[in-house]
C-alpha cells in the first residue's frame, strides 16, 4: 500500500512540475515573491522557474515571523531582507518588471530605495507601488528617472514622498493612475501634477491637514476617477480648506472628509458614481461642543450634493446621513439616480425622504442597524410604485420595528423583484430562528407578486 502510495504521490507531482512554465510562472505570480522564490528548493524542474515572473512584490514584515518584537526589525533581519531584494533583482535579470511593490516598515538606507526602483525603471516596469517608512521625519526622494519613465503606467505611494516635478515640467509622460499622500495644500501640488501629467485618469489623493487653510484646485479634461482622503491632524475646529474641481470627463468621485468645508464642482457631465463619507463625525461625543460642527457642516453637504444630482449612483456614510438629518428638507433631486446606497442605522425617516428624492431608483442597499420606533411615513415615494426593484436591508436582527419596515417596503413596492435580508452577525442561529423569520416574511402582504425574499 505504501508502494502504491509513492507511486500516486509522485505521478501527481510529476504532472504539475510537468506545466508549461507560461503557466507556472502564473500560478507562482499569486504568492508573495519570498514564497515564489522557495519554490527553487523543490527540484531542479523548479529551480529558474520564478527568475521569470513579472510581478515582484517585497515586503519586510514577512521577516518579523520569528521576530519577538513585531515592530522593529533587528539589524540582521534588515540586512537579511536588503539582501535578498538584491538577489531577486540580480537573478531575475533581464526579464521585463510589470509590478514592482515595496513595502519596508523599517527602511535603513534610501540608496537601497533609489537603486531599486531605478532598476525597476531600467527593466520596463508598469506600475509601482512603495509603502515606505524610515527614521527621518523629511519627505522621501523619488528617483530622478521615475519621473521621466516611458513604461509607468501606475504608481502608488503609501507614504510621504518628495515630488520633485523636473525643470521642463512634463513628467509621468504615460502614468494613467496616481496614489499620493501629501502634507497640507502641498504647494498646489495636485493642480501641478494635473497639468503635467499629460494622460492621467485615475488620481486618488491622501491629505494630512495640520490646522492650515489651504486651497485644493483640481481641473483636468482627462481624469476619469478621482479619490479626496483629508484627514485632519490637528485641533479639528481649526482646520478649513477649500475644493474646486472641474472635470468634464470624471465618471467616479470619492470624497472622505470632515466638514465644514467649501466644495464647488464644474462641468461634471459625466459622473456617474459618488461616494460621500464624513463618517468621522459621526463618530463625534454629543456632548461634545462639537457638535455644533454638523449643524455648521449641513449647508456644506448639501451644497456638494446640489453639484452631484446627475449621477447614477451614490453612496451616503451614516455620519453623512447624520448631517444631512438636520436639513432633511432641503436635500436635493437625483433625477438620474438608479442605486442609491445608505447608512440610514437608526434614521429611518430621513431614508424616505431620500427615496422621494430619487423618483428613478431602481436598486436600494440600506444599512438600518439599531432598532428604532417605527413611524408609518405620510406618502409612498414615487420610485416604490414605478422603478425600485431590488432591495438590499442590511442589519435585520428580526426586531419587531424592522419588521414593520419590511412589511411597508414589500407592501408598497409595486414593482420589487428581490428583496434580500441580511442579517447581523450577531443574529442568534439557533433554533432555526433564520427560517422562522423566512417564514414571517412570506406572509407579508406584498405589492408584486413576483418579488422574491431572500434571507442571508
Amino acid at each position: 500500500m505504501d508502494r502504491k502510495s509513492d507511486c500516486s504521490n509522485q505521478e501527481k507531482e510529476d504532472r504539475f512540475s510537468g506545466l508549461p512554465d507560461p503557466i507556472l510562472r502564473h500560478i507562482l505570480s499569486f504568492l508573495p515573491t519570498k514564497d515564489a522564490v522557495a519554490t527553487s528548493i523543490l527540484s531542479s524542474r523548479w529551480k529558474l522557474v520564478w527568475t521569470s515572473l513579472t510581478n515582484l512584490c517585497f515586503d519586510d514584515r514577512l521577516c518579523l515571523e520569528d521576530e519577538e518584537d513585531t515592530d522593529v526589525l533587528t539589524n540582521d533581519a534588515s540586512t537579511m531582507f536588503e539582501n535578498f531584494v538584491n538577489r531577486v533583482l540580480v537573478l531575475s535579470y533581464p526579464v521585463d518588471i510589470n509590478k514592482f511593490s515595496l513595502h519596508c516598515c523599517q527602511l535603513r538606507y534610501l540608496a537601497c530605495l533609489q537603486s531599486w526602483v531605478s532598476t525597476a525603471i531600467m527593466r520596463n516596469v508598469r506600475e509601482i507601488e512603495l509603502g515606505i517608512k524610515m527614521d527621518s521625519f523629511i519627505p522621501i526622494e523619488l528617483p530622478e528617472s521615475i519621473y521621466t519613465s516611458r513604461t509607468l503606467e501606475v504608481l502608488k505611494l503609501n507614504s510621504d514622498f518628495a515630488i520633485r516635478l523636473p525643470p521642463s515640467g512634463l513628467c509621468f509622460p504615460s502614468l494613467k493612475i496616481l496614489h499620493v499622500e501629501i502634507d497640507d495644500g502641498g504647494d498646489n501640488l495636485t493642480e501641478t501634477l494635473l497639468s503635467n501629467c499629460p494622460v492621467l485618469e485615475d488620481m486618488s489623493i491622501m491629505v494630512h491637514l495640520y490646522g492650515h487653510f489651504a486651497t485644493f484646485n483640481i481641473s483636468s479634461c482627462i481624469l476619469k476617477r478621482l479619490t479626496l482622503r483629508f484627514l485632519h491632524e490637528g485641533e479639528l475646529y481649526l482646520t478649513e480648506h477649500h475644493v474646486v474641481i472641474t472635470a468634464p470627463n470624471l465618471d467616479y468621485l470619492s470624497i472622505l472628509d470632515w466638514p465644514p468645508v467649501s466644495y464647488m464642482l464644474y462641468e461634471l457631465h459625466s459622473l456617474t458614481k459618488v461616494v460621500v463619507d464624513f463618517s468621522r463625525l459621526d463618530a463625534i461625543n454629543p456632548y461634545n461642543e462639537l457638535m455644533v460642527c454638523s449643524y455648521q457642516a449641513a449647508p456644506c453637504v448639501v451644497q456638494l450634493l446640489k453639484f452631484i444630482t446627475k449621477t447614477k449612483f451614490l453612496s451616503l456614510t451614516i455620519g453623512t446621513i447624520h448631517v444631512l438629518d438636520c436639513v432633511a428638507d432641503f436635500f436635493p433631486r437625483f433625477p438620474n439616480l438608479t442605486c442609491l446606497e445608505v447608512e440610514v442605522l437608526g434614521r429611518w425617516e430621513l431614508l424616505f425622504v431620500l427615496l422621494s428624492r430619487a423618483p428613478n431608483l431602481e436598486s436600494l442597499i440600506a444599512d438600518i442597524g439599531f432598532d428604532c420606533n417605527w413611524t408609518k411615513p405620510h406618502f409612498v415615494p414615487d420610485c416604490l410604485l414605478s422603478h425600485l426593484k431590488t432591495i438590499k436591508i442590511r442589519g435585520i436582527k428580526g426586531e419587531k420595528n424592522q419588521l414593520k419596515l419590511i412589511k411597508y417596503l414589500l407592501k408598497n413596492g409595486e414593482v420589487l423583484d428581490t428583496l434580500i435580508i441580511c442579517l447581523q452577525r450577531a443574529f442568534p442561529q439557533k433554533m432555526g430562528l433564520k427560517d422562522k423569520l423566512y417564514q414571517e416574511l412570506l406572509i407579508f402582504e406584498r405589492g408584486s407578486k413576483t418579488c422574491k425574499v431572500k434571507v442571508l
